[in-house]
């Protein structure tokens, strides 16, 4: 007899595709026999479309349900089917044939798919092929599998049709998009699992049919229409298809919902101890991958199915109830090993091209950028000649970094004064470089810095300019920029680090729209620029603000920039503001040094310090006025202005804006910050530095006049379509070309006074040996870290003291925290105090019994430091003939850092010092640090890029880089 069809409509929508649904059931050549609709839109309209279909069955249900679930209310609609003799399965030949709203069937669809099951008794499961409604000629989607781990997978999906699917019948799977399955097979399995709500319902179904003994095919000759993929399908709303981050999140649930149904029982708890444990270890690959999106569909999958309460007994018990073979009867339908390499392989090289047709082109490094870092190398190296060989350096802000590794860790903890700067996590980074000795790093970075600075700026350059000879103006002028300079000459490492990192920063945020990599990199780099230079904080955020509405369509990623920076600053912004003082966060880290003698002039010329060229030029040149000099610097200083604002005026001048509002926000930063002191040392305000921001605006008016060069050289290229492809108009090269060379060779010669600083000997940084105390003491600290030594300064208003712990003060153990007390306005605290009064009886005849005081500080040394500039002979004078007449110092005599004392204390009466455990914070340090790695993972690139033709064949050909949104690229 002829076998009955049923078809169970299920519309979540209305509109054409439910129409188009509609009127296709209508003409096929072999009609169903019953129509079941159910709806689940809830809307009047789409009840009056499926109402107007004359439905056998018209069923409402929530929208909430899933599509099994729906299939499930449909046929609960209709009376049980009467059994027949004649049917091997026990009851009336019936068929169901489940559509979709969006499920659109070829005329003779059905009548198909009933020829292929009616000569083959075994089949139970049939299915059609899908393809595009929008592109009718595309798969997709054609059988399903799985891979050996359970992952479900697509034979055909996203393919141009041309038949080579076509031999392919027996599957493991078919989709749910007019599959026609035979009712009682259905029914003996119980339908859909209610659990599979979105994706892999189908399969799941098709897989227990499997084991009960019966086949699914598909059937390539009927085909079906779909507008919708079967997530968006399942879901209800509008039907804008589903975001990559839910569907990974559907996807995994399903794949481990089904992990524990299909295990054997013994191993059922292995797997759901394993769940958690298998998400970190797939989100850190996704951090590799960049695809940082898909790590909270892996946690959110994780803990949706390990606590799913009975879904997975109810499953495994249906799974059992209609199980009759083994899972070895589906192994030879599974996706082999080699075939899913093969698949992923190919979707990598896909992905690849998609990403370096979407780069814009860059000039090539070799041989222009090797040679331009090779020079600055060159130079740097001369120029810092002196300090070649030293363990550590000395002067100026610099000290020690840290005695050893593990103080390296100590000082990145929270101890009893506050937190720790963010500058020390830059420190600790630095000083990992050169473990056995870390201050070995921060003479590396000296010699160095001047070829990092190239290198960095090249980068920078090269992501908006076509040529490499406009890149490597941008690169020489970066390296012998006015603030990187007097960095190197005063001694600022927070300054020196800032402004090799500024680049990096600004190359990475212009990539950040385009790749998640380029975020990370970004967000690492602003993190170690706000870390050396707060008083940048301001103008980077509005930096950032404006970067976000460049770039609306990545808004959730940009904002994701500034994690990082956040992490590190958190401990101390909640210490500050706690403590009632915010503007406290803008203090320099380090050693708290002024910096030099700040004047407008100066600020506008792009020096931090004019002193630095005016007194050496003074001395040459005696008979020529300080006015003189500065005007002559102005008018080198202007071709590279000229060029930055000529730049806006020529092709794709558009490119130069970013780098000038850069430029802009960077010399406003330092007019706000020059003169303002939030530092109280050695007896006097420290200013902050205005070094950094003027870093910030010099990398602007480079990268500008870096496009301007380049826009002449796009004038001088000739035009689509010219005769001759190598023909340029000699006149804007010789231009361009002249114009380079004046401008770095102005920069230059204004630079040549603050370069020659260290080897002329006017420069405080000089070699020196790891530690800033005298060597009696320093061995003292090797038996004893905490051995105390209070270090006096005679200064115009007194005397400074401070006590130094071990062989003296490092870099990685200064708190802006402490550095800034004197904000709060209030009376010094109480070991403040404490000190100062043994202080004042140290220096001046007494008669006190200063032991005890002594004692309880754990002190064991006095330093007397040479008197600060200004200050009467007399002042040291005297202080040295109290200490020598105190009857508990004992004089050693002159020392490298100055003259020193001993303190006499009977060792039975020696105490240890002071009880004073660090406030550690490991879960605080565990989470910074966490963020810190994570970022990193994500910006460590994972795959060799190709490379790409040579840019300066046809620099006219394609658009260049600009700092504009782009394409996704990852």
């Amino acid at each position: 007899m002829q076998p009955r069809v049923i078809a169970i409509v299920v519309a979540r929508r209305g509109g054409e595709a439910l129409q188009q649904t509609l009127d296709a059931l209508a003409q096929q050549s072999r009609r169903p026999d019953l129509l079941v609709v159910v709806d689940a839109a809830g809307a009047d309209a789409v009840t009056a479309q499926l109402a107007a279909a004359n439905p056998t069955q018209f069923v409402t249900a929530s929208s909430g349900l899933g599509f099994g679930e729906l299939v499930h209310r449909g046929l609960g609609a209709l009376p049980v089917a009467e059994p027949v003799a004649s049917s091997p399965y026990g009851g009336v030949e019936e068929w169901l044939w489940l559509l979709r709203h969006d499920t659109v069937p070829d005329p003779r669809a059905l009548e198909r798919l009933l020829a292929a099951v009616e000569i083959a008794p075994s089949v139970a499961v049939a299915g059609p092929k899908q393809l595009e409604a929008a592109h009718p000629t595309v798969i997709a989607g054609y059988g399903e599998t799985i891979t050996r781990w359970g992952a479900a997978i697509a034979i055909a999906e996203r393919e141009l049709d041309q038949a080579q699917h076509d031999r392919l019948s027996d599957v493991l799977a078919v989709g749910e998009a007019a599959m026609l399955v035979r009712r009682s097979v259905y029914n003996a399995v119980e339908g859909f699992d209610p659990a599979l709500a979105g994706v892999d319902a189908a399969l799941d179904l098709c897989v227990r049919i499997r084991l009960a003994g019966h086949r699914v095919i598909g059937v390539p000759q009927a085909r079906v229409f779909v507008h919708e993929g079967t997530a968006a399908a399942s879901r209800p709303g509008s039907g804008r298809p589903v975001s990559p981050r839910s569907l990974a999140r559907l996807r995994r649930t399903a794949q481990l919902h089904r992990r524990l149904v299909y295990a054997p029982a013994a191993v059922v708890p292995l797997h759901w101890l394993s769940l958690l444990p298998l998400a970190v270890a797939r989100a850190l690959g996704h951090l590799l991958r960049k695809r940082p999106t898909l790590v909270g569909a892996e946690f959110t999958a994780a803990l949706a199915v390990a606590f799913s309460g009975t879904a997975v007994p109810s499953a495994r018990r249906r799974l059992g109830r209609g199980r009759s073979l083994g899972w070895g009867a589906i192994a030879p339908l599974r996706m082999p090993p080699d075939e899913v390499r093969r698949r992923r392989a190919i979707e990598r090289d896909a992905l690849l091209s998609a990403q370096e047709d979407d780069r814009p082109p860059r000039p090539d490094f070799l041989p222009g950028g090797a040679a331009v870092v090779a020079l600055a190398a060159i130079i740097g190296l001369v120029a810092h000649l002196p300090l070649i060989g030293a363990p550590a350096l000395l002067g100026g802000a610099l000290a020690p970094l840290a005695p050893d590794a593990p103080a390296m860790l100590a000082g990145l903890e929270r101890t009893a004064e506050g937190a720790a700067d963010p500058f020390a996590f830059v420190l600790a980074l630095l000083g990992v470089l050169t473990p056995w000795q870390p201050s070995l790093a921060i003479v590396v970075l000296w010699i160095a810095a001047l070829p990092l600075a190239a290198l960095g700026a090249w980068w920078a350059a090269a992501s908006i300019v076509r040529r490499p000879g406009p890149a490597a103006v941008a690169a020489l002028l970066w390296a012998f920029s006015p603030p990187l300079l007097v960095a190197l000459a005063e001694g600022r490492p927070a300054a020196v680090i800032a402004h090799l990192a500024l680049p990096v920063l600004v190359a990475s945020a212009a990539r950040a729209p385009r790749s998640w990599s380029g975020t990370a990199v970004a967000g690492l780099s602003a993190a170690v620029v706000v870390a050396s230079s707060p008083s940048l904080l301001p103008a980077l955020v509005v930096a950032w603000l404006v970067w976000m509405l460049a770039n609306p369509r990545r808004l959730g990623r940009l904002l994701t920039l500034p994690v990082p920076t956040a992490a590190l600053l958190a401990p101390l912004v909640y210490d500050q503001l706690r403590r009632g003082t915010p503007l406290g966060l803008l203090a320099d880290p380090g050693v708290p040094v002024a910096p030099g003698p700040v004047s407008p002039s100066g600020l506008l010329l792009g020096w931090p310090d004019l002193t630095l060229v005016l007194a050496p030029l003074g001395e040459l040149l005696p008979a020529v006025a300080p006015l003189a000099i500065v005007i002559a610097l102005g008018a080198l200083l202007a071709p590279l202005v000229l060029l930055a604002l000529a730049g806006l005026a020529l092709p794709d001048g558009r490119r130069g804006v970013v780098p000038l509002v850069l430029g802009a926000l960077g010399l406003i930063t330092a007019w706000a910050v020059a003169g303002i002191a939030v530092v109280v040392a050695g007896g006097g305000a420290v200013p902050l530095d205005t070094g950094p921001a003027l870093s910030l605006a010099g990398l602007g008016l480079a990268l500008a006049a870096a496009v301007g060069l380049d826009g002449i050289r796009a004038a001088a290229a000739p035009a689509r379509g010219a005769a001759l492809v190598g023909s340029e108009r000699r006149g804007p090269v010789v231009l361009a070309t002249a114009l380079g060379l004046l401008t770095v060779l102005a920069a230059s010669a204004a630079a040549v006074p603050a370069l020659s600083a260290s080897l002329a000997g006017t420069s405080p940084v000089a070699a020196g040996e790891p530690r800033t105390l005298p060597a009696i003491i320093a061995a003292e600290a090797l038996r004893d870290p905490g051995v105390g030594t209070i270090v006096l300064t005679p200064v115009e208003a007194g005397v400074a003291a401070r006590v130094d712990r071990g062989a003296g003060a490092t870099l990685i153990g200064q708190r802006t925290i402490v550095a800034t007390r004197a904000l709060q306005g209030e009376a010094l605290a109480p070991e403040q105090e404490a000190l100062a009064e043994l202080v004042g009886n140290l220096a001046a005849p007494s008669g006190r019994d200063l032991a005890s005081a002594l004692a309880d500080l754990d002190v064991r040394f006095v330093l007397l430091e040479e008197a600060a500039p200004g200050v009467p002979a007399s002042t040291s004078e005297g202080m040295t003939a109290a200490l020598d007449g105190n009857a508990v110092l004992t004089p050693i005599g002159a020392a490298d850092a100055g003259r020193l004392w001993r303190v006499v204390a009977d060792d039975a009466e020696s105490t240890a010092m002071p009880d004073r455990p660090p406030v550690s914070t490991p879960v605080v340090l565990g989470v910074q640090l966490g963020i810190l790695a994570l970022t990193l993972l994500l910006a460590l690139p994972t795959s060799l890029r190709p490379r790409r033709a040579r840019s300066d064949a046809r620099p006219d050909e394609g658009p260049a880089a600009t700092f504009e949104a782009g394409d996704d690229d990852d």
